[in-house]
């Protein structure tokens, strides 16, 4: 049985990724685009701009004297470049910037992160300045490690190197070597990044004030259980589907007793309008309703408790969705679906099909009357449109979990023997015979 659901989600799932990056030279600069960022390059061979291109174009670094610079070298470089093509776009790429007796070279590898690396050939001793993306009161540098956070985006510069440190971002060696982050505060990134150093980049990340936060004991939790989900699956659709099950399936207990309240006072619904007819003092209203509740054993309030309850926890769950963007994009193939990044109607019109749908059955099984049906109906059209720019990822785990909320309340509808509207009833045609 094993064997059998591996190799299903094998034959669903994976189909390896063609290259993901472009080189462009333009007067203003040289520009390196991969899946998930943007780099630009001046023709002095220093980095100018890095923007996260993921969701929506953001700036993560600006140039200050800071982008690998070299100290006391004014002449201008040859520039050069070379990369792995695969299937039109480059998996490698390489910049190599000379300058007589020191080569500057920046290496690009198609990757689920926000690292490349850069090495500096120089038999002489030659100072480097190291990207900061903060205030200076927001570095810290240990070990050959230097981190830098800007706290308005939750920015970070981590930069692995070679060579002595002569305080502040500034390096000083021959043959000098970084390996270099740009990228969101995010711990699963960092330490594929880092490896052996994470625990020292960790300790240093807790000394700068404004990293991370109070939500992390949360979220973070929910981040590593749904990656020990994607080791099994090894397909972030699958695991996307399989973790909206499960999390559904802990949450049930409170969806059954929120809609069990909504069917009670469903059931309650023509006692409550017996009495807003009998009596027309709201007071003595108020009193007679609250008698009729308690008589049968219902707390009004109960329901919205529930629907505030999970409030929190489903904006946290798809807070972890959104986690995941950076390795959505070097996911491969889930069904028709190329790129789990990818955003907009061309890719999300199916999903925005099932909403559709699934609110329009919704409607049928919950309303009483077609007024209450109509407006349901005409929210579940319109609120998908909200979502149709989110990536691929976060739409899929929206649709999957509207349509498990859709069999559990036809499930409980049923168990507990409440009709809804038929669908010639909802659009106003007489009954068959």
């Amino acid at each position: 049985m094993k064997k059998a659901i591996t190799v299903i989600f094998l034959l669903l799932a994976f189909f390896v990724l063609a290259g993901t990056m472009t080189l462009e030279e333009r007067t203003d600069g040289i520009y390196v685009f991969t899946k998930l960022a943007e780099y630009k390059f001046d023709y002095n061979g220093n980095l100018q701009e890095v923007y996260r291109v993921t969701e929506r174009r953001t700036r993560l670094f600006l140039y200050s004297n800071d982008g690998f610079d070299l100290e006391n070298v004014n002449s201008t470089p040859t520039f050069k470049w070379q990369g792995l093509k695969d299937k039109g776009k480059y998996s490698e790429l390489t910049l190599v910037f000379n300058y007589g007796n020191i080569e500057k070279i920046f290496s690009f590898k198609e990757g689920p992160n926000y690292t490349f690396n850069v090495s500096i050939d120089s038999n002489d001793e030659i100072t480097v300045s190291i990207p900061r993306v903060g205030y200076e009161e927001n570095d810290r540098l240990r070990d050959n490690v230097f981190v830098s956070f800007y706290n308005k985006g939750d920015i970070l510069s981590i930069v692995k190197f070679s060579g002595k440190t002569l305080g502040g971002n500034k390096v000083k060696g021959t043959n000098l070597r970084f390996l270099a982050y740009i990228g969101p505060y995010k711990k699963t990134l960092i330490k594929d990044a880092f490896g052996e150093d994470y625990s020292t980049i960790s300790e240093m990340l807790k000394t700068i004030s404004g990293v991370g936060g109070w939500f992390d004991v949360i979220l973070y939790p929910l981040v590593y259980f749904f990656g020990w989900i994607n080791n099994f699956t090894k397909n972030f659709g699958l695991t996307i589907i399989v973790f909206t099950i499960i999390v559904r399936f802990i949450l049930y207990p409170l969806y059954h007793s929120q809609t069990k309240s909504m069917i009670k006072m469903r059931k309650m619904q023509p006692i409550v309008e017996q009495i807003k007819k009998k009596y027309k003092d709201p007071q003595k209203q108020q009193q007679e309703l609250l008698k009729a509740y308690k008589e049968n054993n219902i707390n009004p309030a109960s329901g919205c408790l529930m629907a505030f309850v999970q409030l929190p926890i489903f904006i946290v769950l798809y807070q972890v969705i959104r986690y995941y963007q950076e390795e959505f994009a070097f996911n491969g193939q889930f069904l028709i679906w190329k790129d789990l990044t990818a955003g907009g109607f061309s890719a999300n019109w199916v999903f925005l099909v099932i909403q559709i749908l699934a609110g329009y059955y919704l409607a049928l099984i919950t309303s009483q009357d077609t007024r209450t049906a109509w407006q349901s109906i005409i929210m579940s059209f319109v609120f998908p449109f909200l979502f149709i720019g989110l990536p691929s990822g976060v739409f899929l785990y929206y649709t999957a979990n509207t349509l498990i909320q859709l069999g559990i309340t036809y499930y409980i509808y049923k168990k507990y023997k409440i009709k809804g509207l038929t669908q010639r009833e909802l659009w106003g045609l007489p009954n068959k015979g």
